[in-house]
């Protein structure tokens, strides 16, 4: 397990709870008004900084600040004034977004400001727009912040159209509006920002490849919300960071030897494929387990006598499927819990009456950790997830969407929309490690913690992929290492070797044979940490 805990990501539910929590330590009466007042303050010093030279000449530089109703327009309102107090000359104007009705605390920031003079209101026609956003230095993005869900209001579909048309610098205030905080999911005409100011913490959306792009470059702005406030609200996700994952290295010890290091069994293959086998054992071996063995049907060790000798081989008979045959369980059981210290199952098995009778036998009686991929979450799914509370040892699930979605019998835009309640519930419910691959891997352990991976890119989504992700993890597993912690210093190593191969493949031309050979590469950063 990680501890403490890494970068947190709070969802809007969750952010409320934390604001709760701190409001009544405020040195005034109204501990929501002074939050406000720190978000506003804090970002606009941000601002100020990062884009200092747009303000040396204050009478050219223009803000507009778009406005919806709730305390997220009471932030940029706050802005105004701190920005307007310091540079009188500044232009800023307000566009009122959803109508002139605003929050509570949202309209006394209006009244404060209106005491002030160098800014101005603004109709939000479509003919306007083009005109107003083109003279702008800056567009400051207040309309929704972490409330937006579902598509946007119809008449905001223009008034965002012209901003991410406008060469003007966009500032998102927590999440930029069209862009779900809790999920990444967003509309197509959401505001593009190119700098967002996360306000006390990240959330999820600002590190969701889905998102990110959209939120630009984050940065966390401290609010007055302790640490120890934000760390205390239960069930977040956090970052996996390369300093999270060196962390979770396996020791190497000088006076060690190929017994100290783990023994994998691999079960995969069958007639009409061979290549997962060998990708699979190839990224074991290269993730520093002492011994692998592949029990497959003799054709799929073939490739592996001629391409990875380091491998023991254990040939296993073939049904008339195609399938390895069922007859050979009680072999793999013998070597399973006699030999190995891991196993793999699952890598190019096919979906077979044979390789769900294997995999129901693994569960019930196989006593080591085991990883279960591809087939084996196939031939699981079809079996009953149930099958896994006969479990006798600790069981990592490799599943990507559709595999999840057959495993919950959810739909993918279902996960999708609450991916992290779903998979933590599904871990604890069936006592499981979940690595849910997506373009950004949720981690779970079977206590409901959860760390979310950012590296890698669209180079590893490709055929092969998984089978090396699986190899790494399950070799990880087989050095001693938690399931929690196998996954995730696996997740993160896959996804680091496959930023190495694209720089030298391209994401179009790199495949996952190009990620193996980048696993040194890999290690060799979280070693120089």
């Amino acid at each position: 397990m990680l501890h403490p805990p890494i970068q947190k990501l709070l969802t809007s539910s969750q952010m409320r709870t934390a604001e709760k929590l701190a409001a009544p330590l405020a040195p005034i009466p109204d501990g929501f008004e002074w939050l406000m007042e720190n978000a506003g303050r804090t970002a606009a010093e941000a601002i100020e900084r990062r884009y200092s030279d747009r303000f040396q000449n204050e009478r050219t530089c223009r803000m507009v600040i778009l406005l919806g109703k709730g305390n997220n327009g009471g932030d940029g309102l706050v802005i105004a004034r701190v920005l307007l107090e310091k540079y009188p000359g500044l232009s800023v104007t307000l566009l009122f977004c959803m109508g002139h009705t605003l929050s509570p605390l949202a309209q006394l920031n209006l009244d404060r400001l209106e005491k002030i003079s160098g800014w101005k209101s603004a109709g939000a026609t479509e003919t306007d727009l083009p005109a107003l956003f083109g003279d702008s230095v800056f567009i400051l993005d207040g309309i929704f912040g972490t409330g937006f869900h579902g598509q946007l209001p119809e008449p905001l579909v223009p008034i965002l159209r012209a901003a991410n048309a406008s060469p003007a610098v966009r500032i998102a205030l927590d999440i930029p509006t069209g862009v779900n905080g809790d999920n990444g999911l967003s509309d197509p005409d959401a505001f593009h920002a190119e700098y967002t100011c996360a306000f006390a913490a990240y959330k999820p959306a600002h590190f969701l490849k889905s998102s990110r792009y959209l939120c630009g470059e984050t940065e966390r702005l401290s609010i007055g919300i302790p640490d120890d406030i934000l760390n205390a609200v239960p069930d977040t996700v956090s970052l996996l960071t390369e300093k999270d994952a060196a962390s979770l290295l396996p020791p190497r010890r000088p006076d060690s030897n190929k017994g100290s290091y783990g023994r994998l069994l691999l079960i995969g293959g069958c007639r009409t494929m061979t290549g997962a086998v060998l990708l699979s054992a190839s990224a074991a071996a290269r993730s520093g387990v002492g011994l692998v063995m592949t029990a497959a049907p003799e054709n799929a060790l073939v490739p592996i006598r001629s391409s990875l000798p380091e491998a023991l081989q254990l040939p296993l008979p073939l049904h008339s499927s195609g399938a390895i045959d069922p007859a050979a369980a009680e072999t793999l059981l013998e070597k399973e819990n006699g030999w190995a210290s891991a196993v793999l199952c699952g890598c190019g098995m096919s979906l077979t009456e044979e390789t769900k009778e294997i995999v129901s036998a693994l569960l019930q009686k196989c006593e080591k950790p085991l990883v279960l991929d591809a087939d084996g979450l196939n031939a699981l799914s079809a079996l009953g997830t149930d099958a896994l509370l006969s479990a006798k040892a600790p069981v990592i699930l490799t599943p990507h969407m559709m595999e999840f979605s057959r495993l919950t019998g959810k739909t993918i835009a279902e996960i999708q929309e609450k991916r992290f309640p779903i998979a933590r519930a599904f871990a604890q419910k069936y006592r499981v490690t979940l690595a849910l691959k997506d373009a950004s891997t949720l981690i779970v352990s079977p206590d409901g913690e959860m760390v979310m991976n950012q590296n890698g890119n669209p180079g590893l989504s490709k055929g092969g992929s998984g089978d090396t992700l699986a190899g790494i993890i399950a070799s990880l597993l087989a050095q001693g290492s938690s399931p929690f912690d196998a996954a995730a210093l696996g997740v993160w190593l896959h996804a680091e070797a496959g930023d190495f191969a694209e720089k030298e493949k391209t994401a179009y031309a790199m495949l996952p044979q190009d990620v193996i050979r980048s696993l040194p590469a890999a290690f060799s950063k979280l070693l120089s940490l």
